[in-house]
């Protein structure tokens, strides 16, 4: 009895603590806004052939790939940086200001590369020449993305999580909302739905400007600031670009790997599916980002235990959230997408396998960056996880079409998670004698 008190104690502490309550208004906008991106999805799957939606699915990952290399590490490095400076507020303005001339500079240079490299990209990576006017849209999308994830992950880093929650939704809003507002004038095709995923991202950096306000644009810059992000986000900015393409390269691989005719339908059908794994990634991501400022914090090693120990179980949780959607795969696609997503069923399968890997990395990975300040570990894994990627995708499909993507990530992030966790623990060992 004084062991079930213990535990129903510890669990109480676990969901009325600060860092869950933070983790609660980040997720609530997390879930509204894939509730958003959902209908999104639906609208589109539903109204496009699969291959339409194989191009729009490549557009968006071709866009997503872009902006997130492009973040450069700017973003994981304002949770190191920026919470210690709360109470030397010119400093960490100065060092806001710094990060976001940084991250302004890297978005407008994409822009510029994509935007005059549209007809090249449309004919290499797409095999289709028509898409050229879409992928000039495309690249208003890769800036907007950007400068809106900045300001997310201010936000985030001042544990500011109501403002980042509202940022979340827009994020997920809007798009549906250009979506509707074509849908009503006209018929959706192609055009409207890319039109709709890029130039909502143009309103929500206003809102980024509205929460984090300008004041930190006025400030005068303290010299050195610059270093210090750089030699810090070069590692994470590494690691995320190679996780990055990690992430993104299953679309645009069926395209590059696949006949001109079989590709975009085969890209239609998996990317149906992996729309429904986002739900862990941004879990993930969320969870991450509430507890990197924690984790920066600690400087004992009692206070990192009792934190880990939290972590892991809401890892374990959303672990055993993945084994029951793999049962119930195919009713839930049934429901969003309809019969047409019979194809999808597999796929989905597979893919959520490979995310009981990705999430059982969060604790390890957050050890390594916020705690141990060994961002290189990331890198050096994230170099083999793309390897990974790149080669199991070469291989796997020409063989398995649809499929291939799937098996890939498994291996990749199965084999990563392992690597991770033994490089962390070992020098947490070594940190602690």
């Amino acid at each position: 009895m004084r062991l079930i008190d213990k535990y129903s104690k510890s669990l109480l502490s676990l969901l009325f603590s600060k860092t869950a309550k933070n983790t609660y208004f980040v997720s609530v906008g997390n879930v509204l806004g894939l509730g958003f991106a959902l209908l999104f999805t639906i609208i589109t799957y539903r109204l496009l052939s699969h291959s339409d939606y194989g191009y729009l699915s490549a557009l968006w990952a071709l866009l997503l790939l872009v902006s997130d290399i492009a973040d450069i590490g700017i973003g994981s490095s304002l949770s190191r940086f920026l919470p210690p400076l709360e109470k030397e507020k010119e400093r960490l303005l100065s060092f806001l200001k710094t990060a976001f001339i940084l991250q302004l500079i890297v978005a407008a240079v994409s822009f510029v590369i994509i935007f005059f490299l549209s007809t090249i990209i449309a004919k290499l990576l797409f095999h289709n020449i028509t898409l050229v006017g879409l992928v000039k849209v495309t690249s208003v999308g890769v800036f907007g993305v950007i400068l809106s994830n900045f300001f997310f992950y201010t936000l985030s880093a001042r544990q500011q999580f109501i403002q980042a929650a509202i940022v979340t939704v827009f994020n997920g809003g809007l798009r549906l909302l250009f979506l509707i507002l074509f849908l009503m004038l006209s018929s959706i095709t192609l055009a409207h739905a890319v039109l709709a995923q890029s130039i909502s991202y143009i309103p929500l950096i206003v809102i980024g400007f509205y929460f984090v306000k300008l004041r930190f644009l006025f400030v005068k810059r303290i010299v050195g600031d610059l270093k210090s992000l750089v030699s810090f986000s070069s590692y994470l900015g590494i690691a995320r670009s190679l996780t990055a393409v990690a992430s993104r390269l299953d679309v645009l691989m069926l395209f590059a790997l696949l006949s001109a005719s079989m590709a975009p339908s085969e890209a239609g059908i998996y990317a149906g599916a992996v729309r429904f794994i986002a739900p862990y990634p941004l879990f993930a991501g969320s969870f991450s980002t509430v507890i990197a400022p924690r984790i920066a914090t600690f400087s004992h090693h009692h206070e990192l235990k009792k934190f880990l120990k939290k972590v892991i179980l809401v890892t374990l949780s959303l672990i055993a959230s993945v084994f029951v959607f793999i049962v119930l795969a195919r009713p839930f696609l049934y429901l969003f997408l309809g019969i047409k997503s019979e194809p999808s069923v597999p796929v989905l399968q597979l893919l959520l396998v490979s995310q009981i890997f990705f999430v059982a990395s969060i604790p390890a990975v957050s050890l390594a960056i916020y705690y141990l300040k060994k961002p290189y570990i990331l890198t050096v894994n994230s170099v083999i996880q793309i390897l990974i990627v790149i080669v199991g995708n070469l291989i796997f499909i020409p063989k398995f079409g649809r499929f291939g993507p799937a098996i890939s990530l498994i291996f990749a992030y199965g084999i990563t998670l392992i690597l991770t966790s033994f490089m962390s623990f070992y020098y947490l060992k070594k940190e602690n004698g």
